[in-house]
């Protein structure tokens, strides 16, 4: 499980930054087989029969940021070709707005279902136990305690990143391509995640604690904040002066690890004998791995995230008085 207060302090620009990849074939995502609210994808109640179509109140901290906008598009879009409506409402970072506006929602019998992902959560917090209350079905960004709640709650699913998670992935396929590659022995510059910018610590932490346990022979010979590509590949370049015969570079977001590849080329690095991993999963950097340049690259599916939620509104909808459950936004590892 994520490290709470960290993922209090990044949960919202982690959604923003990683929600553009929810836009992307969001518009085929209607149109697949078997959608959240179909019946043979499994979305039936306790009662073994599908739910109606719902009402969906989707409530983000903001609807300022592009990719939040594109991710009310993208719910917007799977839900609509399922049969459900979805009412945004946009309190501009404001907790007592998008309190507000919550209650609005509840009180006049608006919405069949929440999703919101809170400015403050536990501002938030009394509304959504007015909505179960009412039998308004909620998923709500985070984890119980986020928002003062002890353990699962009736009628609420709570969907949260598993940050520790990915920073094992990350530890491990770095390990795997070490000992493939380098004969166990790396130097590796590590560009790691800024706590509170764009993730949390946990990713650097498990990382370094996975790559320790799996190659215990490696050796991380500079660690410095992730930048943007080119603040990256400065980076990297810079650190090659200092450490020559590193041969590894780690990156936790697309911008870093694409810097780092940029680096270790220009400073005419053997790709053969070298190991680029990264994070991001954006299209520039899938095609690196297929092509061998980078070993494998992994992410956050926010699309999958998207549908597995809706799918579990219209799960909670047919039983709003039974507990919900914790889910955590799946993660794809990329790799040749």
């Amino acid at each position: 499980m994520t490290n709470t207060a960290n993922s209090r302090r990044s949960r919202r620009p982690l959604l923003a930054a990683a929600a553009l990849a929810v836009t992307v074939g969001l518009g085929l995502a209607g149109c697949s087989a078997s959608s959240p609210a179909d019946p043979a994808s499994g979305s039936a109640g306790a009662t073994g029969s599908a739910t109606k179509s719902l009402r969906i109140g989707f409530s983000p901290f903001t609807m300022q940021v592009p990719a939040l906008k594109g991710l009310a598009d993208g719910l917007t879009a799977a839900a609509t070709a399922q049969g459900d409506k979805v009412l945004t409402a946009d309190p501009k970072g404001d907790p007592s707005t998008q309190l507000q506006q919550l209650q609005q929602w509840v009180q006049l019998g608006q919405v069949d279902a929440i999703w919101v992902i809170p400015s403050a959560a536990k501002t938030v917090a009394p509304v959504l136990s007015q909505a179960t209350g009412k039998g308004i079905v909620v998923i709500a960004s985070g984890i119980p305690s986020d928002y003062g709640f002890s353990g699962k709650q009736p009628g609420i699913t709570f969907t949260n990143v598993d940050n520790a998670d990915y920073g094992t992935k990350l530890g491990t396929l770095t390990a795997e391509c070490i000992d493939k590659d380098l004969g166990g022995n790396g130097k590796v510059i590590f560009l790691q995640s800024p706590t509170g910018a764009q993730s949390t610590s946990a990713i650097n932490e498990q990382f370094k604690k996975t790559l320790a346990a799996k190659s215990p022979n490696t050796k991380i010979v500079n660690q410095q904040d992730a930048g943007d590509r080119l603040k990256s590949q400065q980076i990297i370049s810079s650190a090659l002066q200092g450490a020559p015969d590193a041969n590894t570079v780690v990156g936790t977001d697309d911008e870093s690890t694409l810097g780092g590849l940029d680096a270790f080329t220009q400073a005419g690095k053997d790709a053969s004998k070298t190991c680029v991993v990264g994070a991001g999963g954006n299209t520039e950097a899938q095609a690196a791995v297929k092509s061998g340049k980078i070993y494998a690259d992994l992410a956050f599916d926010f699309q999958a995230d998207l549908m597995q939620n809706l799918k579990q509104l219209h799960t909670l909808a047919a039983n709003p008085s039974a507990k919900g459950t914790q889910l955590t936004t799946p993660i794809t590892v990329i790799t040749k």
